[in-house]
């Protein structure tokens, strides 16, 4: 309000105070960091794939031991791969193998300034050194199921390859719209390897007998249906920020126990029990390379 004061003959106004036009903005540029790290549901739960997997290689190994040589290919493959999986798996539970990624989310604002929000969260980039290593020692198995061509098999992999190398990129992609083209990779590549999987692979264990036959769809769909596990809990997780990395640990964890645990109890019980789906593989991987009927040439002296 203004009030008039007399100075001579002329009246001059007077600032008085006014009430404010509103309240202070409350939104503050950049705020404390968010880190989003393992809890004791996690690291717990690493723990326990560790013993899992201790425990199957040691059985996979009795049984190994137990099976002639000629039958041990599908027995060594499994042994393999959660013997790969209990180093890897030792090695995130007491610390190694970890990482962190940095996400900076922008939020714009419409009367006041924009805010953003640092994030920083665990990545277990290990997990993926032991998916590389362990994915083809399963593919393999489920080729020699099969009878799948070496050329599908090839493919498969570098679509399970690819599957985890976009995902990886996307991860460390930072939180921008390039992250989800990473991730729509991924999700062509696994469509890729689930196209040569199921179509191609199932063709080839038609040649084969029934039971064969039935037991490759069934363990074929069943690890398929287990690996879409990585894209959820990729998107949910290290993309979005949705979910907690304990959530994840478990996720991640209970792929790792069906695809390299559980499916692989499944096929030796299912190759001991069942002898139309026995591999037998003779040759170099039974006996080595021989000096049958090799010509010995002897040096001839002066």
């Amino acid at each position: 309000m203004i009030q008039p004061t007399l100075l001579g003959h002329k009246t001059f106004p007077l600032p008085t105070s006014t009430p404010s036009v509103g309240p202070v903005p409350t939104v503050v540029p950049g705020t404390e960091p968010i880190f989003q790290e393992i809890g004791t549901t996690g690291q717990r739960t690493l723990w326990v794939v560790v013993v899992l997997m201790a425990l199957s290689s040691l059985v996979f190994y009795v049984l190994t031991a137990r099976a002639p040589l000629p039958k041990r290919t599908f027995h060594t493959l499994v042994s393999l791969s959660t013997t790969i999986s209990f180093f890897v798996y030792l090695a995130l539970a007491t610390g190694e193998g970890i990482t962190w990624k940095r996400d900076r989310i922008h939020e714009s604002h419409k009367h006041v300034p924009d805010t953003h929000e640092y994030y920083f969260r665990q990545v277990f980039w290990l997990r993926y050194v032991n998916w590389f290593l362990t994915g083809p020692l399963a593919l393999l198995s489920l080729t020699l199921l099969s009878g799948l061509p070496g050329a599908y098999f090839v493919v498969a992999v570098a679509a399970d390859w690819a599957m985890l190398g976009t995902g990886l990129l996307g991860t460390f992609a930072g939180h921008k719209n390039v992250r989800w083209v990473w991730f729509a990779l991924s999700c062509i590549s696994y469509m890729v390897l689930a196209h040569h999987i199921i179509l191609h692979g199932q063709r080839a264990a038609n040649n084969k007998d029934v039971q064969t036959k039935r037991f490759y769809g069934s363990m074929a769909s069943v690890s398929l249906l287990v690996k879409v596990l990585y894209p959820i809990a990729l998107a949910a997780g290290a993309l979005d920020l949705k979910i907690s990395l304990d959530t994840e640990t478990v996720l991640f964890a209970i792929l790792d126990i069906f695809a390299q645990g559980l499916l692989g109890y499944w096929l030796l019980l299912a190759h001991d029990s069942h002898t139309d789906i026995t591999l037998y593989v003779d040759g170099f991987w039974a006996h080595g390379i021989g000096n049958e009927g090799a010509i010995r040439i002897e040096e001839e002296g002066p």
